[in-house]
């Protein structure tokens, strides 16, 4: 579920992001109102989600050197090392 929460200046937005992160909503994105221009205060509309975010694949971390001495013990039982 999305939530979208406007804002009126950057110290509004900052109160709203605590809060509603509080609720374990995630931010995910942040739009400054069309009329706003560089130098002012920026008004403007936060966008929030109660889903997680895509998770990456876990990568086994391998253990070559203990791979290798498997090989090297193999080796050595059939003598060919």
């Amino acid at each position: 579920m999305e939530t979208q929460v406007s804002y009126i200046d950057l110290a509004d937005r900052s109160k709203k992001i605590v809060n509603i992160e509080a609720k374990g909503l995630r931010m995910i994105h942040d739009d400054f109102d069309e009329g706003w221009q560089r130098g002012d205060d920026p008004p403007g509309k936060l966008t929030f989600t109660d889903k997680s975010p895509p998770q990456a694949p876990v990568e086994v971390a391998r253990d070559y050197g203990a791979e290798i001495d498997l090989i090297n013990t193999r080796l050595t039982e059939r003598g060919v090392h």
